[in-house]
């Protein structure tokens, strides 16, 4: 009887216990841009973060500094491939990602030589792409 309490409250605990399954990639910090990716950069100082593939109705927010900056379900459209976007400032010490149960703290450092930040998910996993190079969603 103990060992069944006790394999209960061990199983409860490992399932309560969040993992944190991403991947975090950068690409050319200065690429060479076709014409129609010169016409659609962006200038300033900003980080446009666009959410991509397979989010379905997932909980996603964003913090500036422990600032809420965005909070939205958002679900992809398979037609264009993109779910939500969103554009801040890059003045950020610390940009936080909340996606579903994932918590992901990029640092300024992380962040300030680019302009993209492109966010996908694939069942568990959460891919992050840091990039200077536009994409374009139609």
């Amino acid at each position: 009887m103990k060992k069944s309490i006790l394999f209960l409250i061990v199983s409860f605990f490992c399932q309560c216990q969040q993992r944190h399954n991403y991947t975090f990639s950068k690409e050319n910090e200065k690429p060479i841009l076709t014409e129609l990716q010169k016409k659609i950069d962006i200038k300033g100082n900003f980080i446009n973060i666009f959410f991509e593939s397979y989010f379905d109705n997932e909980k996603v927010s964003l913090q500036c500094d422990s600032k809420e900056v965005f909070n939205k379900i958002i679900t992809t459209d398979h037609t264009i491939n993109l779910a939500d976007y969103y554009l801040q400032k890059s003045n950020c010490e610390e940009l936080t990602a909340n996606i579903g149960s994932q918590k992901i703290l990029l640092k300024k450092k992380d962040i300030e030589m680019y302009k993209y930040l492109y966010v996908s998910k694939k069942k568990n996993t959460v891919n992050l792409v840091l990039s200077n190079t536009p994409r374009t969603y139609y």
